[in-house]
């Protein structure tokens, strides 16, 4: 079928503007809501990526701190090995004998006329073995007090060979260190 339309140019016209304007208003509410629909999937979008960096955010944090509790027990070990070390270096300062007062101290109280020639000392006893020559007895007794009255020998021993002679005497002498607390040699 044919469509004759008979109305004047001027109805037309509206026609065609109305027409048109449902057309446009179609187009309008078409893309309205084609707008809408991507403003919610960007929204949506948008809500995802947040949590997607809020979990990243977390997971770096949690990393960080694993991190750092890793360091801090690396960091633990070497303190508990270092706190070995000086243990083992506190006690064998313990152990050890200051030799320079007592060699000064014994060349303090040798008097003109003795040569000390062999100084050992045994640490399996603690003893030191003195070996040396005398000019005469006296000289050689004087030294044997004055050893007795030192604080840094104890137990001198002497044997009878030493007084033999009268002089020119090689002598011999067993000393003992006294025991020092512990603690005193110690590191402060």
């Amino acid at each position: 079928m044919f469509k004759v339309n008979l109305l004047p140019p001027q109805e037309k016209k509206k026609l065609e503007l109305a027409e048109l304007s449902h057309i446009l208003a179609f187009s309008a509410v078409r893309l309205v809501v084609i707008l809408i629909i991507f403003i919610l999937v960007l929204i949506s979008a948008y809500f995802c990526l947040r949590i997607l960096i809020n979990t990243q955010n977390d997971l770096i944090e949690v990393r960080q701190r694993d991190e750092k509790a890793q360091l801090q027990t690396e960091v633990e070990e070497k303190i508990q090995r270092l706190n070995q070390d000086a243990k083992k270096i506190y006690l064998k300062q313990n152990n050890l004998i200051v030799w320079v007062p007592i060699l000064e101290e014994l060349s303090e109280i040798t008097p003109s006329g003795i040569y000390l020639i062999n100084f050992s000392y045994r640490t399996s006893t603690g003893q030191i073995d003195l070996n040396g020559w005398a000019d005469n007895r006296d000289k050689l007794l004087v030294f044997e007090n004055l050893l007795k009255e030192s604080s840094y020998f104890e137990e001198i021993k002497s044997p009878l060979t030493n007084l033999i002679k009268q002089t020119n005497i090689n002598f011999s002498f067993t000393l003992k260190l006294p025991s020092f607390e512990e603690g005193e040699n110690a590191i402060e």
